[in-house]
C-alpha cells in the first residue's frame, strides 16, 4: 500500500486531506494517509482529528511507498515545494473526490487535485498539478496549464485557455475563446472579457488590470 504525505499543513492542507479521504483509490485501500510536511510545526495544533506532521519538505528523506499531494493555494509556493520533492524522485498522485463530476481523461497526469462539486467538461486539456476547488466548472474544449489553479466557484468556458501558473480566485469567470497569459491572477468574482496578458493580475466585471 502506498502512503500519502500531503505538503502544506495549514487550512488548504486540512481540506486536500478531507480530499484524499473522499476517493475511489482511498476507499479501495490504494494508500494510507501517512501525515504532513511543514516547517511551521505547531500548524494543526488548534485543530484535532488529522495525522502528524512529519517534517519539513527540504529535509524529509523519501521512503519506498510514498505519494505526495501538495496542498499549497499560492501558485509559486505550489511548484517550489512540489518540485523540491520532484527532484528528490518523489511521485504524485492525482486525488479526485467521488462528487466530482469528471468528463475528460486526467489519468495520465500527476498531482492534480480535483474536489468535489467540480465540474469538467468533454474535451478538456488539464496539465500536472492544476488544483480545482469546489464548485468550479470547467467548459468544452477548455485548458488548463500547469501549476494553475482554480478557486472555487470559478468558471471558465467553451475554448478557454489557461496557460500555466495561472490563479482565478473565488467566482472568477472567463467568457469563451479567451486566454489568460502564464503567471496572471483574476481576481475574486472578476469577469474576463478579453485576452489577459503574461503576469498580470486583473480584477472588476469587466476585469481590467490592477
Amino acid at each position: 500500500m502506498k502512503e500519502l504525505i500531503i505538503i502544506g499543513a495549514r487550512g488548504f492542507g486540512r481540506e486536500v486531506y478531507d480530499l484524499a479521504k473522499n476517493t475511489q483509490a482511498y476507499i479501495d485501500g490504494e494508500y494510507s494517509i501517512k501525515g504532513f510536511l511543514d516547517d511551521k510545526k505547531d500548524a494543526l495544533s488548534h485543530v484535532s482529528g488529522y495525522p502528524e506532521i512529519i517534517g519539513d519538505v527540504e529535509n524529509y528523506e523519501i521512503a519506498e511507498n510514498d505519494v505526495f499531494a501538495c496542498a499549497l493555494g499560492d501558485v509559486q509556493a505550489k511548484k517550489k515545494y512540489a518540485e523540491i520533492i520532484l527532484n528528490k524522485g518523489g511521485n504524485f498522485i492525482n486525488l479526485v473526490d467521488l462528487q466530482a463530476n469528471v468528463r475528460s481523461d486526467v489519468s495520465h497526469l500527476q498531482g492534480v487535485l480535483i474536489f468535489s462539486f467540480v465540474f469538467v467538461s468533454v474535451d478538456v486539456t488539464l496539465a500536472d498539478f492544476v488544483s480545482l476547488q469546489h464548485f468550479s466548472c470547467l467548459g468544452h474544449d477548455s485548458k488548463v496549464g500547469k501549476w494553475s489553479h482554480m478557486s472555487s466557484y470559478s468558471t471558465i468556458t467553451g475554448y478557454t485557455v489557461l496557460e500555466d501558473e495561472v490563479m482565478l480566485q473565488t467566482a472568477a469567470k472567463v467568457v469563451p475563446k479567451k486566454t489568460v497569459g502564464k503567471g496572471a491572477m483574476v481576481g475574486a468574482g472578476s469577469l474576463v472579457i478579453r485576452n489577459v496578458k503574461p503576469g498580470t493580475s486583473v480584477f472588476g466585471s469587466p476585469a481590467t488590470p490592477m
